[in-house]
């Protein structure tokens, strides 16, 4: 596969703050029901959740995924627990096929070269494995099944240690049914150029890890999510350190880049035991939770931030947004500005704590068209919560609800039972699934 390169040089525009303004007959989030992995703080990262069947899987740091039936939200169950072991990493994401009767599990740790596997979702056999990049940290897979996309982290080891260069592995999935002994899993994975020269990438920051300046070349480059366009055509990965977004076409190896800038916003930099938004922040977004609008106009992400300053000291850090960019040219058309912590603050679950650092930190999301709107949920990982926004205006999102879950909700996926949206998200450090309805 042949490797192309597009810079994108888009420019930066100007996002107001948008205050919080829930509207009491508009769709809320109400808590259904509660998986329990029984392994605590070892237990759910990240959920997958076909749509046709509510079949699910869901990542544990322990080593193993557990294969949910989520057909009836309200009694969500274990259909096994497949051990994946840990001898080339954990399992860092899972991708339930859209068709087939397997998943994709990613395997990694920092400073070492992880793998993809392939395990029937039936009764938890091993198909098949292949390398991919350094620390391979998530996985999507098309929508219409014939590729998943790789996005190899590379983060740092040490003070002082990058761990190498990141990149982004393409696995072509046309042949692989599960079914049919000897398949092999096909990966190409591309090396990335330096971002140094693309506007809007970050700059005077250092990693939390390494402490090394970000300058963009590719031992500093960080992909994090991965989320494909509707039509299967394209993947977009952040690079959540660099403060950028690739495209990668998947037919082609051809990638484009998008420098996401800063946004500007009032908010509580300050450890003082309240809620009280009376800065200003402004810095790079750093997303790391990405997803589509299903007519291609627009990505939408989630602005955790992962870095430290460039005297390498802990500090403010991430857009603390959600922020919605043209999925041609990568301009923003509009952000959250204060909003998600002004409704964690609302609901007194702000965790101030985290007010030097990264507020509330919005860390996975997912994006679903439902009763006229487009809806956005947002995992908060340091307020335990889940976000619900209405992005049916991209330059005016708007926070509408939020609801507690579990401990630091990681993983998050939209999913319909019938007529009914319902929201599934993997809480990290409670080792349990909260599902939600998306209810009027």
């Amino acid at each position: 596969m042949s490797l192309f390169v597009t810079l994108a040089l888009v420019g930066s525009l100007s996002s107001p703050s948008l205050s919080r303004a829930a509207s009491e007959a508009g769709p809320h989030l109400v808590l259904r029901a509660t998986y329990d992995t029984g392994l605590g703080g070892n237990g759910s990262e990240i959920i997958s959740v076909r749509h046709t069947d509510g079949i699910a899987a869901l990542t544990n740091i322990a080593g193993s995924v557990d294969v949910l039936d989520l057909s009836d939200p309200l009694e969500p169950r274990l259909l096994r627990r497949v051990q994946i072991g840990t001898a080339f990493g954990t399992p860092n994401s899972v991708a339930v096929h859209p068709q087939h009767d397997y998943f994709l599990v990613v395997l990694g740790t920092a400073g070492a070269t992880g793998r993809v596997a392939a395990y029937r979702l039936s009764d938890g056999a091993f198909l098949a494995s292949a390398e991919a990049g350094i620390e391979p940290d998530s996985i999507a897979i098309a929508p219409n099944g014939q590729h998943a996309v790789v996005a190899n982290e590379a983060e740092g080891i040490a003070i002082g240690q990058n761990g190498g260069a990141g990149s982004i592995s393409i696995v072509d999935l046309t042949g692989f049914n599960g079914v049919a002994p000897g398949q092999e899993l096909a990966v190409t994975t591309l090396a990335l150029p330096s971002l140094a020269n693309v506007p809007g990438v970050s700059t005077a920051r250092t990693d939390d890890i390494a402490r090394l300046p970000i300058d963009n070349t590719p031992g500093t480059l960080e992909p994090e999510s991965v989320a494909f366009t509707t039509n299967s055509r394209f993947a977009y990965v952040t690079l959540q350190e660099n403060n950028a977004v690739a495209q990668v076409d998947v037919l082609t190896g051809q990638l484009t880049f998008f420098g996401l800038f800063k946004t500007s916003h009032a908010a509580d930099l300050t450890v003082n035991g309240s809620y009280q938004p009376v800065e200003n922040l402004n810095l790079f977004r750093e997303p790391d939770g990405i997803a589509l609008d299903q007519t291609g106009r627009f990505f939408v992400t989630a602005d955790e931030g992962d870095t430290r300053n460039a005297a390498g000291s802990a500090g403010p850090r991430g857009g603390r947004t959600v922020s919605v960019f043209d999925a041609e040219t990568g301009a923003l058309l509009g952000d959250t500005g204060s909003q998600l912590d002004d409704a964690a603050g609302d609901a007194s679950i702000y965790p101030d704590s985290r007010s030097n650092r990264g507020g509330s930190e919005p860390e996975v999301l997912d994006l679903a068209h439902y009763r006229g709107r487009t809806l956005v949920a947002v995992t908060l990982e340091r307020a335990n919560a889940v976000a619900l926004i209405d992005a049916s205006e991209p330059a005016s999102p708007e926070v509408i609800d939020i609801a507690r879950v579990g401990a630091a909700p990681e993983g998050i996926q939209f999913f319909r039972r019938g007529s009914r949206l319902f929201v599934a998200t993997a809480n990290e450090a409670a080792g349990t699934v909260s599902i939600l309805e998306v209810a009027f």
